[in-house]
């Protein structure tokens, strides 16, 4: 039996997502056996697919990933705000 997750993230532009992929990449680049990871991005998404023959595996593996989103993210919006504020602006 083999069992698959999708997560979908919507992203706050390509510049978010193409650092997202590369902070993630150096991660995921060799997996255990009877793992399958594609990643995926476009304009504002991007999209996991994980794949294995354990559902424990594939539950674990997306758990992980959504932690490093996580991690990410913290670490993303400190790096962009500026006394509460944004640097875009």
């Amino acid at each position: 039996m083999k069992t698959r997750a999708i997560l979908k993230l919507g992203l706050d532009g390509e510049r978010t997502g193409r650092s997202l992929l590369s902070v993630l990449a150096p991660d995921n680049r060799v997996l255990p056996r009877g793992l399958l990871l594609s990643v995926r991005g476009a304009a504002g998404e991007a999209t996991f697919n994980v794949q294995s023959s354990s559902a424990s595996t594939t539950l674990s593996t997306v758990l992980a990933l959504l932690r490093d989103i996580e991690l990410f993210q913290e670490v993303w919006l400190l790096s962009h705000r500026e006394d509460g504020r944004d640097r875009r602006a």
